[in-house]
């Protein structure tokens, strides 16, 4: 479920529709993310998590043509917000890698987070209502690498994070680090999910340099019909359409 192969399916489960089992795939997802953040909680009471702290330009990869490429077609396409939610996204997951003391690839991770949102991209001619988002933009995404001349394989690595990361958890061990992280990254954004691992001054400093206000907008809540039976509808509506709650909301929603 959401790798780019499995958002190409024709018929009734095509465009990132889910069939019934991968409803409750999705939905034990989710709960997983639960039963973790209260882990995480559980053990900080007892003082056993220690939060990562990290010089943010020590999580940057060393800058690479796909890097720049990446970036470069993001400040093309995203706004302001959504580009600081990618970015946020990055640094968020990166610090969750290190935390983990997960191994990645720096610069597919960087790639798959700055562009992880391109079907919410304001030039988008396949709409969210049409198609998942996350499956439109993986598509968009991986294309535009492969024009650029980047290897096939390596622009597939980046569209299937893309695709996967409305999974709301995704393996490591199935899809890779930087699957996961990219996933976790956004979460971590848009839900506070997995914020106690990771030291305040770090997080003051993600803000600080990549605002959080007008997040919520460019995310569409409350704006975007998502088309029904995917990954996005579902979620939208659990939440009843709002936007969540999180710990982050001080710094601007």
């Amino acid at each position: 479920m959401g790798t780019m192969a499995w958002g190409r399916r024709k018929g009734r489960y095509s465009l990132g529709r889910l069939a019934p089992g991968e409803r409750v795939a999705l939905l034990a997802n989710m709960a997983r993310l639960q039963l973790v953040e209260a882990g995480d909680l559980f053990r900080a009471k007892l003082g056993f998590l220690k939060p990562e702290e990290a010089f943010l330009e020590e999580l940057l990869p060393k800058e690479s043509p796909l890097m720049r490429d990446a970036l470069s077609f993001a400040r093309e396409t995203h706004s302001e917000a959504l580009l600081h939610h990618s970015w946020r996204t990055f640094l968020f997951g990166a610090l969750l890698g290190h935390h983990k003391g997960l191994s990645y690839d720096g610069e597919l991770l960087f790639a798959a987070c700055i562009l992880h949102d391109t079907g919410l991209a304001f030039d988008r001619s396949t709409h969210p209502e049409d198609c998942c988002f996350a499956i439109s933009g993986a598509e968009r995404a991986c294309s535009h690498l492969i024009d650029k001349g980047h290897g096939v394989e390596k622009a597939q690595k980046v569209g299937d994070a893309i695709s996967l990361h409305l999974n709301a958890y995704v393996s490591s061990r199935l899809h890779g680090a930087e699957a996961h992280l990219v996933s976790r990254g956004a979460v971590c954004d848009l839900f506070g999910t997995g914020l106690r691992r990771l030291s305040p001054r770090s997080v003051d400093k993600i803000m600080e340099r990549h605002p959080r206000r007008g997040a919520m907008s460019a995310l569409g809540f409350g704006q975007i019909q998502h088309l029904p039976g995917t990954r996005p509808a579902l979620m939208t509506a659990l939440s009843g359409g709002k936007a969540p709650k999180t710990r982050l909301d001080r710094f601007g929603f």
